[in-house]
């Protein structure tokens, strides 16, 4: 097949940016001619003979950039030659009409942050523009139908899809994402973990607990901080990694007196060897329609700590491979569960690993596959108008 994928991002500093990646080198791998349009690619990760088309989305203003992608992608879409057979897209701001992976319902998560932030948090979120755009172009895209077919990660997702935007039931189709074992192994982190640890400057009396997200709020960071804080454990050891900065946490860590034990690192195109250096994984988000983060550690044969609300939970095995939280806003909670957690007997990674060997991405892409396949309806070439 000729297959086009869509993102504004292709690189493996996101989430949804990395399941791209392996979207396109799995098909490509499968002998598909493969084509990838987005506006943001490191080109060292994707594998040979992928055809890559760079839309100029380029903005200070990240509104302006999911609007120029918008509005360019479907036209690039348009020139592709010759014309995919299926197009495959990633988000709401792609070109219309592919087979739709959904990421994440925005629809959802506004109700639940609506419900859980304080009066400034709604009023934030309420004067950021994003949302509003977002929500708009998640309406035209979904109750408008301008889909080929749509792919939930999780029941919960094909729920949300419906309650909110009518989406028949038999347009959606459920696979969740997948982890790249060659990336994500227990081999890997026991054969890393002193240098990745020497690196970053722990010592062997430090017990790591590592936070991988590209946002701070939703994933829980200032409830996990604080509970850190409340153990009074001065081995404790906080990294982080992903596309964040302390920010307004700053000065609140600083008053907690764990400032010196939180390490930012920032985004990496390898963030398996920054599981290597940790002893526990924690993301107490409060809206997660995935998360591909806590398979990840899962399979580097770390226990973890999340909420019920992300998808991903599913693959949690409470009192084995981690525990989960009922309310990831609740300091005292998490308090009380990374105490259970960092005080039990360890666990055998192998065995902890070996609980999601069916979420590896050869095993999941070809499912993936066979489903672009039975979705070959070549692509709707309307032009974007929200």
């Amino acid at each position: 097949m000729n297959i086009a994928l869509s993102f504004p991002g292709c690189h493996r500093r996101g989430g949804v940016e990395r399941v791209m990646v392996e979207c396109a080198n799995f098909l490509v791998a499968q002998g598909h001619h493969v084509s990838v349009i987005a506006a943001d690619f490191d080109t060292a990760v994707l594998a040979p003979g992928i055809e890559k088309i760079t839309v100029d989305a380029n903005s200070r203003v990240p509104l302006l950039r999911l609007r120029r992608f918008a509005g360019k992608s479907p036209t690039a879409l348009k020139q592709l030659n010759p014309a995919p057979d299926v197009h495959a897209a990633f988000g709401v701001i792609c070109p219309p009409g592919g087979v739709f992976w959904v990421p994440s319902v925005h629809k959802a998560w506004i109700e639940i942050s609506r419900r859980e932030r304080n009066f400034k948090g709604r009023l934030k979120q309420r004067l950021n523009p994003i949302h509003p755009y977002l929500l708009a172009r998640e309406k035209w895209y979904l109750q408008g139908r301008r889909y080929a077919r749509l792919i939930a990660l999780t029941q919960q997702v094909k729920a949300d899809l419906m309650r909110f935007y009518n989406v028949p039931d038999k347009d959606i189709d459920i696979l969740p994402n997948g982890y790249n074992p060659a990336e994500f192994n227990v081999a890997r982190r026991i054969t890393e973990r002193q240098k990745v640890r020497s690196e970053l400057g722990y010592t062997d009396s430090d017990r790591v607990i590592i936070f991988v997200a590209n946002e701070l709020e939703r994933k829980g960071f200032g409830p996990l901080m604080r509970a850190i804080a409340a153990l009074g454990d001065n081995s404790l050891r906080l990294l982080v990694a992903g596309r964040v900065t302390p920010g307004g946490y700053a000065a609140e860590m600083r008053q907690l007196g764990i400032a010196d034990h939180v390490k930012f690192i920032g985004p990496s195109s390898d963030v398996g060897r920054y599981y290597a250096a940790a002893d526990l994984f924690a993301l107490p988000t409060t809206y997660e329609a995935w998360g591909l983060v806590i398979v990840e550690a899962i399979a580097d044969g770390l226990r973890v700590l999340t909420s019920r609300l992300a998808g991903a939970a599913i693959t949690v095995q409470e009192g084995i491979t981690g525990e989960l939280l009922d309310n990831p806003r609740d300091v005292n909670e998490i308090k009380m569960k990374l105490h259970k957690l960092l005080n039990a007997p360890p666990g055998d990674p192998a065995a902890i690993a070996a609980t999601v060997e069916q979420y590896q991405w050869p095993k999941i892409l070809a499912k993936y596959g066979a489903m672009l396949a039975t979705s070959k309806k070549g692509y709707i070439g309307q032009d974007t108008v929200i």
